[in-house]
Parts: C-alpha cells; structure tokens; sequence
C-alpha cells in the first residue's frame, strides 16, 4: 500500500506533461471570453488599403489592419486550445467558450522577415481567467515586434565626406539594409530588423570616399539590441583636425552615436511547444539523468521513468545492453510505443503506464536491475524521444530529445580535471572513492589514447579521505586521452577523458614573409597581421628601423633585425611587438606611440580567443649593445645599451580600441606602459642582454614563463600572448644608443617539459 501512494504521487507530480480531453472542449465550457485588439499608439501602422487595391483611398485604422491579417492563439497552459486567422466574429458576437481555468492568447500580425523598410511584424500576449458561468473581457494591446534602426548624418561631415552608404544588418543572409549618405537626411528611412535568438545585435558598416579621394570602412556594432526599440545611429566627424580614415597611424574618421528609445513596454513570449522530457526517480529520490548514477556493487534500486511531450508520442526508443544482463534473450533496444514491446518488458518484470492523450509514458523497472547490479560494470542506457508534429508559427515542426543515462555498478568512479589541471603534456587526474574507508588499499591510473586498445603501465595515485589523485607526464600535445581508476588492481569500469592543449606555434615566426616597403610589414601579400613593430612614426620619413636582414639569420631566408637610431631629432628604438601599432599622437615635432599587444593564439567551439600555455619561448638572437648617445633618467650616457625580450600570458577582457581588444594597450605619450603586475596577468617571463653577444652569428635563447607569479596563475587560462622585443630596453622614453642592434629568428613556444634546456 505504501508503494502504491509513493507512485500516485510520482505520477501527480509529472501531470505537467498530459492534458485532459475535456480541456480542449470549447463549446460545452463553462465562461465566455470576449476578445478586442488594439495597436500602442507609439508604433501604429499607416496604411492606405484603398489606393494599394485601386479603392477609393480611405484610410483603414490600425486596429482594422490588424485585424484583417492577424493570427490568433490561445493556450491553457502549453496546449494550443484555439487557433484562427484573421478576426473571428465570434468575439464580436456571443464571444468564445472555454472552460474555466488560467489562459494566454498571443495575436501576431504582419510579416516577420530578417530585414525590411515596408515589412512590420506586431505582437501582443496577454494572460487571463476564465470563470465558471462569466464573461471575461480581455483587450490585446499589439506593440511592434521589430527591432528599428534608423541612420542620420551630422552636418560636421559635409566638408570632408564626399560619398558613403551605411549597411545595417542582422546575422542572417538576408538580414541587411543600406542607408545612403546625404548630406541633409532627407532620404531617412527605418529598417525594421528581426533578431535571431542569441544573436541581439545589429553590425554597422560605413564604407565612403573623402572629398580627397580615400576610401575608406568602418563598422560598429549595436549591442544588445532589443525589440519593441528604435536606434537612431547618427555618425558625426571624429575627433582631429583634419580627419584621416583608419590608417595604421591614423585615427578613426567617424564617431558613431547610438539613440535608443523604447517603443513599448513588451511581454517576454511564452515557450508553448518545448522538446520532450525524460525524468527519473527512485523512490522519493530525484536522479539527475545527465550525469553518471554510481552505486555500489549489490546495490538495490527501483527507478522510475517519465517521458512526456508537449503532445502525443511518437516514439520512444531505449537501447542499453543492460536488457542482456537482466534477460540474455531480449534484444538491445525497443520502441515503447509499441504496446508488444511492453508486455514483452513486462513479463520480465516492468510495467508501464501511458497517458490516455499518448503524452506521458511513465516506465518502472522494478526489481529487474537487482541482477546487472551484482557485478562492476558501466550500463549506458539511451533513451530517443520523438513526439507527435505541431504547428508553430504557421509550420508543422516536430520535437525530439536524446539523452544517454548511465547507471554504473562500482565503488570507484573517476572525475574529469578541471581544465586548468590539462596542460600540454601533463595532467593531474582525479578519482573518488563512493563509500567505506581506504583502509590498506592501494589506488593507481592507467590511461590511453581515447579510441585505443593498449592501456599504460599503472600510475601511483594518492588518496586523501576519499579522493584520489596522481599527476601524469610525457603526453602528447592536443590528443584526446581516456582514463581509468583501480583499487588494489581492480579497474572501475567508467572511463574519465580529457583532451592535452593543443602546442599552437606563433605564425611567421620565422620572420620569412613581409611586404610592403615603408614601413616594411611583417606579413605577407593577402596574410593576415599578427606581428608589427612599433616605429610606424618613422615610416613617415621613409626610414625603417624593422626590417628584414638576409645577412644574419638561423634559418630561411631572413631574420628580424631591430635598428635603433635617430630619426631627424627623436631617438626610435628598433622594437618587435606581437600586437599592432595603433596611432601616433604628436606632441609638438616628438610622435608618440599607441600600440595594442597582445594577440590570441586561436579561437574555441564559440569563437571566443583562446591561447595553450606554454612553459618557454625559445629562438635565436644577436645583439649588438651600442654605447648610450640619448641617455636620461633611466640609462646614462657613455653605458652599455641593454637589448630586451619579454612576454606574458593574460586572460580577461583586456582593454578596447575601437573594435579589437588588447591585453594591453600602451600610450607612450601617457607613459602608460605595461605592467607584469596587472590583474590580468597569468604568466611572464623577460630576458635582457646587458652586452652583445659573443661570435659574428645568432645563438639560441629560451625564456620562460613563471606561472608562480600571482597565487593562482597555475589556475587561470589565458587567451592572449604578448611578446615585445626591442634593440633598446627604454627605447619607450626615447633613451638608448644609435648603435645597437638585435636580430631574431626561428621563435618556438615549447609546452613539453623534455624540450626545456637543463638549468
């Protein structure tokens, strides 16, 4: 009799899935509803239905065309009780019988397309009761469902802007509008936008011509966008006079001032129709279905399965062989909608209930898993759901859900690394004990390729109360790795993965592709930046001070050499960044330096930057260390010149310019330089060469990275490396000596410990 209870109340608490039959009856309900519409006066609809059809051009009222071209719904919780295009007269008339209970109606109207100037999409969704034997009056208020972007041009661009057109658009093939630059905005016109979800925001690209003949683009983004919202993008002249387009010395052209004004107070939409769900219990217990249910060998349990849908199942397949170990002549997998796979499963000992509606098939195993329980073994168990088409928004859409439940038989269990404990080539792995003591045992790792046949030899672990843990080394870069704990020999039969960082190189860093000729780039034609030297300022007086040298170089053609010498009266120092040198900020006839280092090394499964963590930088080097000639407060005339390299690993937002984001972003006007102390970083590692080095070729080098520099360095994950290399080490205030030099090659980020020099 208890049982019995426990399962009536399993079965009521899961009543969210069914539906009754007799909720769907309309017409023998016991209140009425009387539905108006109307649209929010900040966003009605102006429309001459008479002259578009050749009419006599009377002007329909809004709440007519909406009405004319609506699509009304009406919910009882998630079930779609009533559907309609157009205006029903029954409103207008005796109203609508429902039963009485909780209600939603949602009433679209127009067309929702990825981007549009004519084409508006309203929406509206109210909730309301239905009482016994009442009229109940509900009155829509429909708001624009659109996002509106509007663009403008401030007068302060007629003197330099001679053409330009702005396109707005959504993430969509189809999701861009374009706005013609005039110089009086006589032309304005409102792009209506709709946004996928995920993806709120618009992407603003300017592309024109200056009345001095550049071309030039810029693109902004809106952020955040939201429906029911007009933005009013005005672009006005940058900042500077005269204005430049964006130049590698240059700032930006355009400033770009986004408005945003709500155009109604709008309801968060309702999900009506989700996938199906597979839920699980034993006895009062709520077993979370996405992770592994660990039980001791012997253990006893009855779990309970709930699959429900937002309408009828279809099918709902389980495959597990699990059914072998508890009977060796039944098959692998069934279809329990079909009712002979039921009664074939209940014979052995489960039983089922299905819901009269076909929406919630309750399965209980009983005592059928007493037997697979007795030994160690991992039962994978998929559950594959499909229900029954409905119509969403006008199409027949049908839902599925797969989920694979693991009830695992063992004493042990493993626990994947956090992803700070996977480097390269190591990795600390970890191991639970689910119940008893650890008394004398003894507990090791063994681990393969993922995929792979041939385990390692065992690996000591340590055991501290109930968790195990043992460090692994010698693996390879970027390979994917399974993983197994024992006891005293005896292997859990759940396997722990983990995947090694990938050994992700620098590009170029060979230094054999450039282009251009002043300043020389260190890139190739069609290449992408990722290296760039910070002396831009000279290149105007057609001098470099990085370049290419095919004289002296380790490998390949060329090595990076790095000149420092006086240009006219200011002091450059021969430098080398991992970033992109931004603008020049003049000060008088003295040009200062904004640079952004910092890049990533790649980018993950979302797009977002990501960078391994390597242990050192290796390359080859000669430095010539000149005598100081523009010696000041941090080196003194008639001193040996000091040559530097130093690097850092960083995580964090960074800091923005424009639309990039730096580790850091150095103003060398500001003096604001950067600082190993920063919040944002990880690691770093600096080398200085106080003389030059000895013999007339390169020779190797290796800097490494210190990840003891903040308590939690071993623990954070970077997505950015900066490296900065200069001939003169306070090259940044224009003081060293016009004699040094400094070439590099064959740069290597070393991640395996074997690769690392002997100290």
């Amino acid at each position: 009799m208890k049982m019995k209870r426990v399962f009536i109340a399993l079965f009521l608490a899961c009543l969210c899935f069914a539906c009754k039959q007799e909720d769907r009856n309309l017409f023998g309900g016991e209140g009425v509803l009387r539905l108006t519409a109307q649209v929010n006066d900040e966003v009605k609809i102006v429309s001459r239905v008479g002259e578009e059809e050749g009419g006599n051009g009377e002007e329909t009222s809004p709440e007519d065309e909406l009405k004319q071209r609506c699509r009304i719904r009406i919910y009882k919780g998630d079930k779609l009780v009533y559907k309609h295009t157009g205006w029903d007269d029954t409103f207008d008339g005796e109203g609508l019988a429902l039963s009485s209970g909780a209600y939603r109606v949602r009433i679209t109207s127009g067309d929702s397309v990825a981007a549009a100037f004519d084409k508006k999409f309203y929406e509206g969704n109210k909730t309301f009761e239905i009482a016994r034997h009442q009229t109940t009056a509900v009155d829509v208020v429909c708001n624009i469902g659109n996002t509106l972007a509007k663009v403008e041009f401030d007068a302060s661009l007629e003197q330099y802007l001679e053409t330009g057109e702005v396109t707005v658009a959504v993430d969509d093939p189809d999701g861009a509008l374009t706005y013609p630059y005039t110089q009086d905005n006589a032309a304005v016109q409102t792009g209506y936008y709709s946004l996928p979800a995920g993806k709120e925001y618009l992407v603003c690209t300017f592309t024109g011509t200056t009345k001095n003949g550049k071309k030039f683009t810029q693109t902004d983004r809106v952020e955040k966008a939201k429906k029911s919202t007009l933005y009013t993008l005005t672009y006005k002249k940058g900042e500077g006079d005269p204005p430049l387009p964006p130049t590698d010395e240059g700032g930006g052209f355009l400033d770009l001032k986004i408005d945003e004004t709500p155009l109604a107070k709008q309801e968060e939409e309702i999900t009506i129709y989700q996938r199906p769900q597979i839920r699980a219990v034993n006895g009062e217990e709520v077993i979370d279905m996405t992770q592994p249910w660990y039980l001791v060998a012997g253990s006893k349990i009855t779990p309970t399965v709930f699959v429900g849908a937002s309408s009828p199942l279809a099918k709902v397949m389980i495959q597990s062989k699990v059914f072998q170990a508890i009977d060796t002549t039944l098959p692998a997998s069934f279809d329990l909608m079909d009712e002979a796979n039921r009664r074939l499963l209940e014979s052995k000992g489960f039983s089922f209930t299905l819901s009269e509606t076909g929406d919630l098939l309750t399965m209980n195993w009983g005592n059928t898993l007493d037997k697979p329980l007795e030994v160690e073994e991992d039962y994978g168990i998929t559950y594959e759901v499909e229900a029954e088409p409905v119509e969403m928004s006008g199409e027949m859409v049908t839902k599925t859900n797969t989920i694979e439940w693991h009830i695992v038989s063992s004493n042990l269990k493993p626990v994947n690394p956090p992803l700070y404990d996977v480097w390269a080539d190591h990795v600390t792995v970890y191991g639970e004990l689910i119940s008893g003591e650890a008394g004398e045992s003894k507990f090791t790792f063994r681990y393969r390729v993922k995929d792979t046949e041939v385990w390692s030899a065992d690996v000591e672990g340590v055991c501290t109360e109930r968790s195990i843990k043992a460090e692994i080394k010698g693996l390879t870069p970027g390979m994917a790795y399974e993983y197994q704990v024992l006891k005293d020999g005896i292997a859990s039969p759940v396997l722990g993965e983990f995947v090694t960082e990938a050994a992700l190189q620098l590009p170029n860093s060979g230094f054999e592709n450039w282009s251009e000729d002043v300043p020389k780039l260190i890139y190739g034609e069609g290449e992408s930046m990722f290296w760039d030297s910070g002396n831009h300022g000279s290149s105007t007086l057609k001098q470099n001070v990085t370049y290419p040298d095919e004289t002296i170089r380790h490998g390949g053609n060329y090595s990076a050499k790095l000149e420092s010498k006086n240009i006219v009266i200011q002091f450059a120092a021969g430098n080398l960044i991992l970033g992109q040198y931004l603008e020049t900020q003049m000060e008088g006839f003295t040009g200062h330096g904004i640079l952004g280092l910092g890049r990533p090394l790649g980018t993950d499964a979302s797009g977002h930057p990501i960078t391994p963590r390597p242990l050192a930088l290796k390359g080859y080097i000669k430095y010539i260390s000149g005598s100081v000639d523009k010696g000041g407060d941090k080196i003194s005339n008639g001193s040996q010149d000091i040559g530097i390299i130093y690097m850092a690993l960083t995580d964090g937002e960074g800091e923005a310019y424009g639309d990039t984001r730096w580790s850091f972003i150095i103003r060398t006007k500001d003096e604001h330089f950067f600082d190993k102390n920063a919040e944002n970083v990880i690691a770093y590692g600096e080398k200085t060469w106080e003389q030059s080095t000895e013999g007339e070729g390169m020779v190797p080098f290796e800097i490494r990275f210190d990840y003891s520099l903040k308590e939690d360095g071993k623990k954070r994950i970077p997505n950015r490396i900066m490296i900065v290399a200069a001939a003169s080490k306070f090259g940044d205030y224009f003081q060293g000596s016009t004699q040094s030099r400094m070439w590099l090659d064959d740069l290597e980020l070393i991640y395996e410990e074997s690769k690392l020099s002997k100290e």
